[in-house]
């Protein structure tokens, strides 16, 4: 057991000032899993990633029912190609839609509120659908679901990311998106079962198996806590310092880590009060402000328009011409590439501390942009030749393309715009990535079909540009966060004297490094 320092508790006007270097005591054990307050904290995170679980099994079941005939015969209109396309971008329109009034939920009524409101719509949605007779039906209630979606990923980032133990902050926020493949999977392994349903039942138990998550979700809500950054940033720092005292230490009331946690986060708080600007505008008001806008656009745009939207029109057709015409043999390839992305997503999760975010962002540009010249010279050679090796060399490469993805793509955009918004700002400036990310999708879902049955393999030149494009960007444009608190991202970006209160009240990286091994 080590000493603590015996420290008042916080309040506003004398927040703890730990001197550089200085060991910053906290009652946790160094491995999570032996203590009693962090088991139960990372039990509740799981209400996070259930959100992300969600998301992903909506997002990944449409291609799924697209190999279903029955429900493509049971809803009439699908046959429309245009109302068909609607229906495959419902989801991404749907969080466009939600833009606006996703993050004011979220910033004005808390996290939690967000979840719930998400958790509700799309239930009700999902179970819409189920019983859905028409395509005009099942196109309104997915738009509902793509809507409500978004408030409850917005919200379960933010509550990850604002409520994990510092010392597991960076890993627990990487692998939130990882957990994307998870409801991929779910979705991928439950099509294929229920394809051998002969009745409706064959595409409605995979919509029904949705409601699963959110349900789990909602359950795990009632015992979740808010998040401790939300109330400061409501100025309810008695609150916060409750939830601090609970999760992160085991109930001690002086425990000097969590003190320093509180300064930290009332420091900003009341720095973005005296500003009184924390609307939409605000987004655009500072220059550290436009620099963090443009890197959410940036890294939502760019992570669907560097190729990887191809693979899922493009596998199928490869895998025909190579003899895998089989609808189950397709369906359980789908499956193997779920779990493939999802194990190469949480190593590089685990790596996203250790390594860094911008070093990830750099091997992911690179191994793509590698991997994308070979498919292109492969599909070249294919269609030249009509090579079955070459076709098959096309899905090497397109897996290993994947793989390149998730070591930087999946785990690290969610963890890193999350981290440079301030609190007041989190909601509305992730809400930027979502939708740019939800309008690059419906980009692709509509042009990539045209522009690959018009230019063939050389549509993969374009991405070749584009991945060249990214990683410049990449290197020059996107600086490094590992290591620091949240608080303290804040000095990457924006002007020493604003955040001068911040890194005074703050703890360097090195002290929380050696803070997060201290024992009980």
């Amino acid at each position: 057991m080590t000493s603590r320092a015996q420290r008042p508790d916080h309040t506003a006007s004398s927040p703890p000032t730990p001197e550089p270097n200085v060991v910053v005591p906290n009652n946790t054990h160094p491995q999570w899993w032996k203590d009693p307050g962090m088991r139960r904290l990372n039990f509740l995170l799981l209400t996070c990633y259930l959100g992300a679980i969600a998301n992903g099994y909506a997002s990944s079941l449409i291609s799924s029912l697209l190999t279903n005939p029955r429900w493509l015969a049971d809803l009439p209109g699908l046959s429309n190609v245009t109302l068909l396309g609607l229906v495959v971008a419902a989801h991404p329109l749907g969080c466009i839609a939600a833009f606006l009034p996703a993050p004011w939920l979220s910033d004005t009524f808390g996290r939690r509120a967000g979840i719930l409101f998400g958790n509700v719509c799309m239930t009700a949605a999902v179970l819409g659908q189920v019983f859905c007779r028409t395509a005009a039906q099942f196109l309104g209630l997915r738009l509902v679901a793509g809507f409500a979606s978004i408030f409850n990923t917005i919200s379960s980032a933010a509550l990850l990311l604002e409520l994990a133990h510092p010392r597991q902050r960076a890993v627990a926020g990487a692998l939130f998106n990882t957990f994307f493949f998870v409801g991929s999977m779910a979705a991928a392994w439950t099509a294929y079962g229920a394809l051998r349903l002969a009745s409706s039942w064959s595409w409605r138990l995979p919509v029904a198996v949705q409601m699963c998550f959110t349900v789990a979700q909602l359950v795990l809500l009632v015992s979740c806590p808010e998040s401790p950054r939300w109330y400061a940033m409501n100025k309810n720092a008695a609150q916060a310092k409750v939830v601090l005292e609970k999760f992160h230490a085991n109930g001690h009331t002086d425990d000097a880590l969590v003190q320093v946690e509180l300064s930290e986060m009332c420091a900003p708080t009341e720095l973005e009060h005296h500003s009184r600007n924390t609307g939409w505008t605000a987004l655009i008001s500072t220059p550290g402000n436009r620099k963090r806008l443009v890197l959410s656009v940036a890294i939502g745009v760019a992570t669907q328009w560097v190729g990887n939207g191809v693979i899922t029109f493009y596998l199928a057709p490869v895998l025909r011409t190579v003899g895998i015409t089989s609808a189950f043999r397709q369906q359980g390839i789908n499956g193997g590439l779920q779990i493939y992305n999802w194990i190469l997503a949480c190593s590089a999760a685990l790596l996203a501390e250790r390594a860094g975010r911008r070093r990830l962002f750099l091997a992911s540009a690179g191994t793509m942009l590698l991997f994308m010249a070979l498919v292109t010279a492969c599909s070249a050679t294919y269609a030249a030749t009509r090579s079955v090796a070459a076709g098959y060399a096309v899905v090497v490469f397109l897996f290993l393309f994947l793989g390149g993805y998730v070591i930087g793509l999946t785990p690290i955009p969610i963890l890193y715009v999350n981290e440079i918004w301030p609190s007041a700002l989190r909601a509305k400036g992730t809400s930027v990535f979502w939708v740019a990310q939800a309008g690059a999708t419906c980009f692709n879902q509509y042009v990539n079909p045209i522009a690959l049955q018009r230019m063939v393999w050389r549509y993969y030149l374009v991405y070749v540009g584009v991945l060249v494009a990214v990683g410049v960007f990449m290197f020059f444009c996107v600086p490094e966060t590992k290591g620091l608190s949240l608080e303290e991202v804040s000095g990457i970006f924006d002007r020493k004297e604003e955040v001068d209160d911040v890194v005074l009240h703050g703890i360097g990286s090195r002290d929380r490094d050696r803070a997060s091994r201290v024992s009980v």
